[in-house]
């Protein structure tokens, strides 16, 4: 029976995924975002190899781009087929992991993945989300599986998939580091001796030398770096801090820019900054530097502010908006639109905004994901009512590990907005929905 629930969700996500690219796919057009630099990156990776991808992103997904290049010839749509498959998989995976939460969780989370809009529309585009997705997701399920019944087996593979994820979307390079606390106190939790603690960070440790240690390595002995990729202080100067500004009520959006630009321009003249070619780490970490000074210039009250600004926006921002068909429609730039914060933004986006279709579509999106995250929110709080009164002392720590994620997510993101920076929690808001459709079936059939 189990084989036929996994067999129905991987059909109905594949026919959907299947269904999208047929009619919204243009395999021939594939520019949105940064698709065609990893299209460039792929086609380069014959010559420049695994370690030799451009220091600002990992060689993951490239890799994979690559390999179905060298099978089917450089055609975009079998890109996109593959991802279509490896979608559906990961559909069946959050499936298994709201399973492994609520007994019967398995097709309610397997069939809201399935329709999951933001996984289908990313699912046809060449971005990193599908895989990094699919490797994090099997990771999350390990990882639940180990603390529910420790082995190291479990470890090593769950550190290992979070390797990999992190060798596809370096997003979740911090966390390969901030679990290791939990481990020590789950160990300490557990009653653990000290061989079994000692045996435990081994099979931790190896992991992350195996797979991260080559790009660690290079980045130390070419560039005297530590840092995985040399692209954080240019997203923390040109995408964080303007969007600082304006989530903290400081001013517009293109102020916020002007005002990161100005200020790297002032600090390279007072600090006598000379900006090193062969060594973009070097130059990130001086606009990491500028960044900082501006953010906490700006506040750090207003900062936490904008923070909390931006992660409601990305969970309530709809999926739709993401799809390249519903961009595509005439209309102003949101990141354009003029404003002092959040509302008087989106007041002059809507007035601003002559298509009546792309509001009505934006409305519609919107309306689904309020409807979403709010019975996501109330799965949540039972969830926990439940780890507070009735649970054992380890289902406490499986609950704090599903909310470790979503919060850690949220606090690395941070008030630059998409749709697609939610998709790495999605699986566990999926997992909450799951909690709250189970308990009021269950209730009402009383």
């Amino acid at each position: 029976m189990k084989i036929k629930k996994i067999l129905f969700v991987f059909l109905v996500a594949l026919i959907m995924r299947i269904v999208y690219a047929w009619f919204f796919v243009d395999a021939s057009n594939l520019i949105l975002e940064d698709q065609m630099m990893y299209i460039q990156l792929a086609q380069q990776y014959p010559s420049t190899g695994f370690l030799g991808v451009t220091s600002d992103r990992v060689p993951g997904y490239p890799l994979l781009v690559a390999t179905i290049y060298n099978l089917f010839g450089e055609n975009n749509m079998a890109v996109v087929m593959v991802q279509i498959f490896i979608d559906s998989l990961t559909c069946v995976i959050i499936g298994l992991i709201a399973e492994s939460v609520i007994p019967r969780g398995f097709l309610v989370a397997g069939l809201i993945s399935a329709l999951n809009l933001n996984m289908i529309i990313l699912s046809g585009m060449i971005l990193t989300d599908t895989l990094f997705l699919f490797l994090f997701s099997i990771f999350i399920l390990l990882f639940y599986h180990y603390i529910k019944s420790p082995n190291y087996f479990k470890l090593f593979m769950a550190i290992s998939m979070l390797c990999l994820s992190t060798l596809v979307r370096p997003v979740s390079y911090y966390m390969v580091f901030m679990l290791l606390p939990f481990i020590f106190w789950f160990a300490i939790q557990s009653k653990w001796t000290f061989r079994q603690m000692l045996s435990s960070f081994l099979m931790y440790l190896i992991p992350i030398v195996i797979i991260l240690g080559p790009i660690q390595y290079r980045n130390y002995h070419e560039y005297d770096s530590l840092s995985l990729v040399s692209q954080g202080g240019s997203h923390i100067l040109y995408w964080v801090v303007p969007a600082v500004y304006q989530y903290s009520d400081q001013g517009s959006y293109q102020d916020g820019s002007k005002l990161a630009r100005s200020s790297l321009k002032k600090a390279i003249h007072r600090d006598g900054f000379n900006k090193n070619l062969e060594n973009s780490f070097k130059e990130s970490s001086y606009k990491m530097k500028v960044a900082k000074e501006v953010i906490l210039d700006i506040g750090l009250f207003n900062a936490l502010y904008s923070w909390s600004v931006g992660s409601m926006i990305n969970l309530l921002l709809p999926s739709v908006a993401n799809a390249p068909v519903v961009r595509n429609i005439e209309r102003p730039s949101f990141y354009e639109s003029t404003g002092n914060g959040f509302i008087e933004k989106i007041v002059n986006y809507i007035t601003n905004t002559d298509s009546l279709k792309y509001l009505s579509i934006i409305s519609i999106g919107f309306l689904i994901s309020l409807l979403f995250f709010i019975t996501s929110i109330f799965g949540f709080y039972r969830m926990m009512k439940f780890v507070r009164y009735k649970s054992k002392e380890r289902d406490v720590d499986l609950f704090l590990f599903l909310f470790f994620i979503v919060v850690y997510f949220l606090a690395i993101t941070g008030p630059v907005i998409g749709a697609k920076y939610r998709l790495p929690f999605e699986s566990v808001l999926t997992v909450y929905f799951s909690y709250a459709f189970t308990m009021l079936i269950k209730n009402g059939s009383r």
